[in-house]
């Protein structure tokens, strides 16, 4: 099983992580041809399999959680939905085009068999797209009170552990752009600069008015949006979360 405990991200615009982690599902438009089929791993809420669509491929969503794909399908009709365990798909082999798993890997006991299960599922020349948390950003207590995450990776050990089963293995680092200095889950230094006590102010304001303020501050949201992220090759020192292309 992928699990027994669940950390979902939902559908809404006002939460930090939201534009987090529509961003991914961007960076993977770009290895994306139109009408390939895209495997959805831990698709949750549904929203990145809206994106893909907008992108032109042709998704396939897998949850283990029944209930979430009952409500996926209202949003996603014309989609198929698949309620399984992603270690054991009930896919046939070189069946997908591209596999994305985005923040899925660290909730498995076996990462490994994952891996060869996605592996499995995809065609010849075919990409896998997986993002995890950065066990080397920020201190060690940081990635040690999640109780959801079973194991978090460096970028050496994500790697290893896809070159097991991946003749090539790009790894990029994600991070909010320039204009994003404070983004409340990446901030875990004390920082009495006049500019962060401004900022925890308006952190205490209502979302709908402190995103106004944001706009007309700066002319971008409070918190980043899907494209106020970078993808770095070969950059992760530093970088929050890692991105794998494994093909």
């Amino acid at each position: 099983m992928i699990g027994t405990v669940e950390e979902r991200l939902a559908d809404d615009p006002t939460s930090e992580l939201w534009g987090e982690h529509r961003a991914r599902y961007r960076f993977a438009q770009t290895f994306i041809t139109k009408g390939q089929r895209v495997l959805d791993v831990a698709c949750g809420s549904g929203f990145g399999l809206e994106m893909l669509t907008w992108f032109g491929a042709v998704p396939v969503g897998i949850d283990y959680a029944a209930d979430v794909l009952r409500e996926v399908s209202v949003k996603v009709r014309d989609t198929p939905l698949v309620c399984a365990d992603a270690a054991h798909l009930p896919l046939g082999t070189d069946s997908m085009q591209v596999v994305v798993s985005f923040e899925t890997i660290e909730h498995v006991p076996d990462a490994s068999a994952l891996v060869r299960e996605l592996r499995r599922v995809l065609k010849p020349g075919g990409r896998l797209i997986l993002s995890t948390p950065n066990r080397a950003f920020g201190p060690l207590e940081r990635h040690t009170v999640n109780r959801f995450h079973v194991r978090e990776f460096t970028a050496t050990e994500l790697r290893a552990m896809l070159q097991d089963s991946f003749e090539h293995v790009e790894l990029f680092g994600q991070r909010p752009t320039a204009t994003y200095r404070y983004v409340p889950y990446l901030m875990f230094e004390a920082d009495t600069s006049p500019r962060a006590l401004a900022w925890k102010v308006m952190l205490r304001l209502p979302f709908g008015l402190r995103n106004r303020l944001a706009y007309a501050l700066s002319g971008k949201p409070f918190y980043p949006a899907d494209e106020d992220y970078s993808f770095d090759l070969d950059s992760t020192d530093g970088a929050h979360a890692l991105l794998a292309v494994a093909q």
